[in-house]
């Protein structure tokens, strides 16, 4: 006797977790769809080489799936667009190339993982100096335009001086009414 209960793992498994894996599967997808816990997930991808190579292939086509995505973000592309107008006797189909700036955040994201020590969101210069709080203090005034100038604080939009109340809050909360 074996003990323990007979696998329900099938050959054809492999085939359908590396599509499912090639579409973002995790290991509790897979195991929905197998109708197995994610545990025998596991088990299958470190026992069984075909099921394990078949999972790594699958997601390999993901990952560099979305790596093209987020780098067609990074730097910029040209998108197609079809557009169909007119009636169901007679329609006309124009297609438009419309190109599609770089994204920022999709650029910070790509350099602080591929270049974590150039590109942390925390790096401070090699030279920390007075440059530095200089440029922090010149932000600091571009975000707060009413404080330029003040010692007393921030003006209300109406030209009134707030209450000390209010602008000892605002302080704190380094909000300004």
């Amino acid at each position: 006797m074996s003990g323990g209960r007979p696998t329900l793992y099938k050959a054809e498994n492999a085939d359908i977790a590396r599509h499912a894996c090639m579409q973002g599967a995790t290991n509790e997808t897979l195991g929905e769809r197998f109708e197995v816990t994610r545990r025998t997930i596991d088990n299958w991808i470190a026992t069984i080489p075909e099921f394990g190579a078949a999972v790594r292939e699958g997601r390999q086509v993901a990952d560099e799936s979305v790596i093209a995505a987020l780098y067609a973000r990074a730097t910029g592309m040209e998108r197609k667009t079809i557009e169909v107008t007119g009636g169901a006797a007679r329609s006309v189909t124009t297609t438009q190339t419309v190109q599609v700036l770089p994204d920022v955040r999709a650029c910070m994201f790509w350099l602080r993982n591929r270049r974590p020590e150039q590109w942390r969101e925390s790096r401070r210069p090699a030279d920390e100096d007075d440059d530095w709080q200089e440029l922090e203090g010149a932000a600091e005034r571009a975000r707060y335009p009413p404080l330029a100038g003040r010692a007393s604080g921030p003006a209300l939009s109406t030209g009134e001086e707030p209450d000390a109340d209010l602008l000892a809050q605002a302080e704190r909360l380094r909000v300004y009414p």
